[in-house]
């Protein structure tokens, strides 16, 4: 049956809901290029582009800039994304991008069912394709259609949507547009489109921004995918949370803030020997020994009554708990690791749609610290860390951009044997700077090398001589049992350990020393 509207044809009702909605089931099994063809997707690697081409050639509808949902007739948006569920990893492929934010609009004081958010976004229509590595997302298969509407979302969700949209528009009102950060808030994001160079925006009290929209983030969205989506049930539904005894537990009423304020009041001014010993970390871990890198982390998991950064609530809401330690002289006693990452990946991307900044902007960072007081350390405290993009703008893009031309180009590697005569190799991937968030170095401690001895040079003839004696068929070899599980592949064949980004020890206690200096007294 056809429905018409104006001189158009369309294979649903423009108007129902549950029209759209049967039409859309239709998609399911088929690939992106089978509905649209590959000829008719302008530019393959744009995330939005899907969207744009299903909207287009599926539905019918022109593309367009329009205020209203993409189905006006039945007040209903349409939203495509991918996702991944490869045994791994069940988690979203990116934020999902709600609608640009109009500054101006939040001047004064609007309810949430009142914003041109609520308006375009409270029924939405998703389509989800399966992602797969090494796969086009042309190629992807569309295997999820769903309905979300803001009224039958579970009720817990709704209310931090809710608040998250407070925080947002609050911060806006007060002239503070130009220092939105995705840390903010939990479940609704205020991320930045396009990039530094473009126009910024009016804002209240004077203040000017580049331009945001409200996005889901990829933390809320990879939960529901993974607790929704993929089992198929609805979102109205609360999932029973997992019996076990090491999660957060919120108490009813309170913030995450609130329950942190609590934590601090029972353990700050405790010295660390002192809080193991309450947390009975020997009876769970079977030693106390604070030599030990991770104890710290451990004992900050602990107090929170967790186990480590994989409980529920923190993956929802972007949240890592990563413990500090001050030394005496006042220094921080190390950098802090990230995720590793696919060097391909990096090649593959831009900056402002790359996963480290879709990572770095999105996340919050539980700092708690310890300062070292004789012999032991205290426990003085939290705070929270998040960055703006645009300070990621300045402060980690250009190391990114540097990593990535050199891995293009092809990376140099340097070795000298140390007093036992084991390898030390080096590489000119660029190392710290002064006011640099972080760097890229080596994530694992397993080392793998397999690469063409024509790109790694002895310092001196002892090392020359131990390429030659570990080198076969032209490549050089370290470890090459490791290269399936540490190695990473650059674009020129070599394989590397893998790598990810280090928030440098240096602007952590800086960062503390601006936001939180009481905690380091």
């Amino acid at each position: 049956m056809k429905f018409k509207k104006g001189k158009r044809d369309f294979k649903y009702d423009e108007t129902s809901i549950t029209s759209i909605l049967d039409y859309a089931r239709m998609l399911k099994g088929k690939t992106i290029s089978d509905v649209v063809g590959i000829e008719k997707l302008e530019n393959r690697k744009d995330k939005g582009m899907v969207g744009n081409a299903l909207q287009e050639h599926y539905f019918k509808i022109p593309r367009n800039s329009s205020s209203e949902p993409d189905f006006s007739g039945a007040g209903l948006e349409l939203k495509c994304f991918g996702f991944w569920s490869d045994g791994e990893r069940e988690k979203a492929d990116q934020r999902l991008a709600l609608t640009d934010i109009n500054f101006m609009e939040f001047a004064a004081e609007i309810a949430f069912e009142d914003s041109h958010l609520y308006q375009k976004c409270h029924n939405m229509l998703w389509i989800a394709y399966l992602m797969k590595l090494n796969q086009a997302r042309i190629d992807s298969e569309i295997k999820y259609v769903r309905l979300y509407e803001f009224e039958k979302v579970v009720a817990s969700d709704m209310r931090q949507i809710k608040k998250d949209y407070d925080v947002i528009t609050k911060k806006i009102r007060e002239g503070k547009a130009s220092q939105l950060s995705e840390g903010d808030t939990e479940y609704l994001g205020a991320a930045r489109t396009g990039n530094k160079e473009s126009n910024k925006q009016n804002a209240p009290l004077g203040d000017e921004a580049l331009p945001r929209r409200f996005v889901f983030k990829q933390s809320y969205m990879s939960y529901l995918v993974k607790e929704y989506i993929i089992p198929e049930k609805e979102f109205g539904i609360k999932i029973s949370k997992v019996k076990e005894k090491n999660c957060i537990k919120i108490p009813k009423g309170k913030t995450f803030e609130d329950w942190l304020e609590i934590i601090d009041r029972k353990y700050m001014g405790k010295a660390a020997t002192k809080i193991a010993k309450l947390k009975k970390i020997r009876d769970i871990k079977g030693i106390i020994d604070f030599e030990r890198k991770n104890s710290f982390s451990e004992l900050g998991y602990a107090m929170l009554g967790i186990a480590s950064n994989k409980d529920i609530y923190l993956q929802k809401t972007n949240t890592v708990v990563k413990a500090v330690r001050i030394k005496q002289n006042g220094f921080a006693a190390e950098s802090s690791p990230f995720p590793n990452f696919r060097i391909m990946d990096i090649v593959n991307q831009e900056w402002v749609e790359s996963d480290m900044f879709a990572y770095l902007s999105e996340q919050r960072f539980l700092l708690q610290i310890f300062v070292q007081k004789d012999e032991d350390y205290v426990y003085t405290g939290h705070t929270m860390l998040k960055f703006t993009p645009e300070e990621l703008e300045e402060l980690v893009r250009p190391t990114w951009e540097d990593f990535k031309h050199k891995v293009m180009e092809g990376l140099r590697f340097h070795l000298k044997l140390n007093g036992n005569n084991e390898p030390i190799i080096t590489n000119n991937i660029k190392g710290k700077t002064d006011g640099q968030i972080g760097l890229i170095k080596l994530h694992v401690r397993d080392i793998i090398y397999d690469i063409s001895a024509q790109h790694i040079l002895g310092v001196d003839e002892k090392a020359e001589e131990y390429i030659r004696d570990h080198s076969q068929n032209g490549r050089f070899l370290r470890k090459p049992e490791n290269k399936e599980k540490y190695g990473d592949t650059l674009p020129n064949g070599d394989i590397l350990p893998k790598q990810s980004f280090w928030l440098n020890r240096d602007y952590i206690l800086q960062y503390i020393r601006e936001k939180a200096p009481e905690l380091l007294k």
